[in-house]
């Protein structure tokens, strides 16, 4: 079987109403504005199961009201709660983009020129995103990966100049 090449672009969050409605939280910048959906892939069991979309509405900046064909009830929505949603998203509609889940491993520099430490992760807690990182004292500490605290990504040598908030600079 040929699969398409697929792109992380959310997670379920939660049943919305009592008539199948699902939010979902995007991931990676993912902006459905910037895409015609017509259908996505939800993982169960570790296989892309195609949904197609009936209705998506905007709920905030990252997240999303959906509608999906054959879900019509708030348990059948229930069913696909914290099940990641995938797409068909080419490379080119990405513009080039580096997304905050291509971070692992960079070091981050502070705003003065000075190392900080390594992503380890990123994790997503209840919506707000934070690296996980491993200073250069060797603790382990949680940074806002708030894209107005990320002064320059460089890719080559892959460093991130961060605006370390206080409390935080001091390790």
């Amino acid at each position: 079987m040929n699969l398409p090449q697929l792109t992380e672009i959310g997670i379920i969050q939660r049943p919305h109403g009592v008539n199948g409605e699902i939010q979902v939280s995007w991931t990676n910048n993912f902006d459905p504005e910037e895409y015609i959906l017509e259908s996505v892939f939800i993982s169960i069991d570790g296989i892309p199961v195609p949904f197609f979309i009936e209705s998506l509405r905007s709920k905030g900046a990252d997240s999303s009201l959906i509608v999906f064909e054959g879900v019509k009830t708030k348990d059948q929505a229930q069913e696909l709660v914290n099940r990641k949603v995938f797409a068909e998203v080419k490379n080119a509609d990405l513009h080039d983009e580096i997304f905050l889940d291509d971070l692992q491993g960079f070091t981050i520099i502070t705003s003065k020129g000075v190392q900080y430490g390594t992503i380890i992760l990123l994790e997503d807690f209840s919506g707000n995103l934070v690296f996980q990182v491993k200073a250069i004292n060797g603790k382990e500490v949680l940074i806002p990966a708030n894209p107005d605290f990320i002064l320059e990504v460089d890719e080559d040598s892959k460093t991130i100049v961060m605006e370390i908030p206080k409390g935080l600079s001091s390790l």
